[in-house]
């Protein structure tokens, strides 16, 4: 038997491999390509397979990263070739709906699915595939999950996420070029889902030792191996290095070769899958947009090393107490609290309870004896595999990934009954049953909020050497006005020694406002008289980013607007023609100056189909006296009326991304933006490198930075502040 360092991907599929373990191992996977430029050799693969029949299926995202291009490719190779795109207003679930609707539009003689996507979209493939008995290859489009070639699909049915036993894909395609393009939070996800592993294979020997479960310590290897290689280009996944992206993929690949070669998912998950299944049936019973599953595992594995290493520091256990206090489980009162927090999902939970008996006392007598036998080894094991939970954080902060569950909207409460209910989401031992089984499982989980949600604040406080390094990072500023450097009238103490230390530094600096009621004439003459002289040039806004658009996309269309003198001007200043009546689209902007017959007029055209823009999706301008309400309040009065939204430039919107980015020159990895909203300033932040610095000079709170899904990378009073941290850098 060959030692796991030395077997590669290729070794590893189509092929009969004796291991020491006793077993036969096997994947049933024909061919794993990963490189550049490789969706190139598809129509090759499907010739090899002799498939003519295609059924092609993406999303609108993954359709148009590569779906219309892998379309182009075998349209031209001459196969017969149907395609299906899930359009949906909230992110594809993997659920009955989804499954149908690709039945109805599956022709009866297709011979090969080809989907084109990452976890939901390769999910819901898979399951058709072994449904109807249809092989399928499987076109990645992020390394984000390690589901590609898994033989398990995991579906949403009757609110609960449930892991069916389908089919693996007949080939899976890793362009490097694509997955390297893939948005930042897809890199975060397949990291945080690379980082479970080690609290899996904890759990996973943990169970041989408690319940006598197989285990293979060739297939463990393998994972540490993939996990190592993985931590080892960290550097690059940020850079989107070539090297590290591959090693990230082959590592999310062989994390799901492993579990077709012992036959069940133990070497890629454990407790932390717990967790995020928990919090998925949470989020999807409340109605919240779902996270992306790797997202979850990454948080959850901080949860889970913590408790680890709780329970490694007790310096004494209680067998006879633990036995005493699970002999007075109440199954009812059980059954009761699994109603409350599961809801809709409940009953599935209390019959999968039924079957496996896991929390009955004589299960219990049967297992604590042999906990007590066996503890030194569990405090070994436990020791031996795992890294201390700082280790597992600075891994994830070093790729700006969350690590507190309140960065995805979790709430003490929430979590707190995820750790005490999570372990019967699934039939499987880890260290959420043992505490149980300890008697420990309620007191820890009390210790892991304080943990999470008192000692460790929401803002997630770095040291000061990483808010050092962030900073030295930026090439440019871009700030914010309202809030950030001034509000209404006063600039906000420590502003303009701040400009004046990045000119010092070498780096450059513009402003950028959402603010749609003014111009960027009009904010140069104010920050004048402010005693802070700046060329027009220097300054930025959202007028500018949807003049932009309508001059490239639609030019010589006629606009009925909404908006200020201000905005009319920067309008005709580059020919836009503004009109009363038979306009070709509608723009609102930030209009103080708003009449109720116009408004009328505009919902008027929008009900009868014309295209609604809007400049700037703010809710609220601040000013000396508090808040006026703004652009994102007219539209939604719009928005109420009509009942259609409209297409939103400024921030944060991917047309404002691409202004700067376009305008500076620069990479976005190069860029720090500055301000004090979270929806719009931090928002512009997502998914992709940029910097993002949140001040506390304006709108946002010090308790609204919990509650948000936009997290910034660095938080500070006000400008004042970061002057000081650059005093000290340069």
């Amino acid at each position: 038997m060959a030692k796991a360092k030395e077997y590669k991907i290729e070794n590893l599929i189509n092929t009969n491999i004796k291991c020491t373990c006793g077993k036969i191992h096997y994947a049933g996977i024909a061919d794993i390509i990963i490189g550049k430029d490789v969706i190139k050799r598809i129509p090759g693969l499907l010739a090899k397979y002799r498939c003519q029949n295609l059924f092609l299926v993406a999303d609108e995202n993954t359709y148009r990263v590569v779906g219309e291009k892998v379309e182009k490719l075998l349209r031209e190779h001459g196969f017969n070739l149907s395609v299906h795109i899930f359009q949906r207003e909230k992110p594809l679930v993997a659920d009955e709906r989804a499954i149908g609707e690709l039945l109805i539009h599956l022709n009866k003689d297709t011979d090969m699915i080809i989907a084109v996507g990452s976890g939901t979209l390769n999910d819901l493939s898979k399951y058709v595939s072994y449904k109807l008995h249809i092989p399928y290859i499987i076109v990645a489009t992020a390394p984000s999950m390690d589901g590609y070639s898994s033989f398990v699909s995991p579906l949403i049915v009757g609110n609960l996420k449930k892991t069916f036993e389908v089919t693996t894909p007949q080939a899976i395609i890793a362009d490097i070029d694509i997955l390297k393009k893939a948005p930042l939070s897809m890199l975060q996800a397949g990291l945080g889902d690379m980082l479970g592993k080690y609290t899996g294979l904890c759990d996973w020997e943990l169970t041989k030792i408690i319940n006598g479960e197989y285990y293979c310590n060739w297939v463990a290897d393998l994972v540490k191996k993939s996990i190592e290689k993985c931590i080892n280009n960290l550097s690059g996944i940020l850079e989107r290095d070539e090297m590290a992206i591959a090693s990230l993929i082959e590592g999310l690949i062989l994390s799901g070769i492993t579990m077709n070669l012992i036959g069940n998912s133990r070497p890629a998950s454990g407790s932390e899958h717990h967790l995020s299944h928990c919090w998925e049936i949470m989020f999807l019973l409340s109605g919240k947009e779902a996270i992306l599953h790797g997202i979850k595992v990454g948080i959850a594995t901080v949860a889970i090393t913590k408790l680890f290493h709780m329970l490694q520091n007790r310096q004494k256990i209680d067998f006879t107490t633990a036995l005493d206090k699970i002999g007075n489980f109440d199954k009812q009162e059980w059954i009761q609290k699994i109603n409350q927090i599961f809801q809709a999902a409940a009953a599935s939970i209390i019959v999968m309870e039924e079957d496996s008996m896991k929390n009955s006392i004589e299960s219990h007598r049967k297992r604590i004896k042999i906990i007590e036998k066996k503890w030194l080894d569990i405090i070994k094991t436990i020791d031996k595999m795992l890294p201390t939970t700082e280790n597992i954080e600075k891994i994830l902060l070093d790729i700006r990934a969350p690590i507190n569950p309140i960065q995805i909207d979790i709430d003490a409460d929430t979590f707190y009954n995820s750790l005490v209910y999570g372990k019967e989401v699934r039939n499987r031992y880890g260290i959420l049953q043992l505490l149980w089984d300890l008697g420990l499982l309620e007191e820890f989980s009390r210790e892991a909020v304080d943990y999470f949600y008192q000692k460790k604040p929401h803002n997630i406080t770095l040291s000061k050497n990483k808010e050092k390094n962030i900073l030295k990072q930026a090439k440019c500023f871009i700030l914010d006005l309202d809030g950030t450097f001034y509000v209404g009238n006063k600039i906000i103490e420590g502003a303009l020694s701040f400009i004046k230390k990045v000119k010092e530094c070498g780096k450059t600096f513009y402003f950028f406002t959402n603010n749609s009621s003014k111009n960027a004439r009009y904010y140069q003459d104010k920050l004048m008289k402010m005693g802070c002289p700046v060329q027009e040039k220097n300054i930025l806004t959202s007028n500018q980013v949807i003049l932009k658009y309508l001059t490239n996309s639609h030019k010589n269309k006629k606009i009925f607007l909404l908006g200020n003198s201000y905005l009319r001007d920067d309008f005709k200043s580059v020919g836009v023609k503004l009109v009363n009546d038979n306009p070709d689209l509608v723009v609102v902007g930030f209009d103080t100056s708003l009449q109720y017959q116009r408004i009328s007029r505009a919902c008027h055209y929008i009900k009868e189909g014309i295209p609604f823009l809007a400049v700037n999706p703010d809710l609220n301008c601040p000013v000396e006296e508090g808040f006026i309400p703004d652009c994102g309040s007219i539209c939604a009065m719009i928005t109420t009326s009509t009942g259609i939204k409209p297409i939103v430039f400024g921030k944060p919107s991917p047309y404002t991304l691409q202004y700067i980015l376009d305008f500076t020159g620069l990479k976005a990895a190069d860029i720090a933006y500055i301000g004090d909203r979270l929806y719009t300033d931090i928002a512009i932040g997502k998914d992709n490198e940029m910097i993002t610095i949140l001040v506390l000079s304006g709108e946002t709170r010090v308790e609204d930075i919990a509650g948000s899904g936009f997290q910034p990378d660095l938080i500070f009073k006000s400008l004042k502040e970061i002057k000081i941290l650059l005093d000290e850098i340069y």
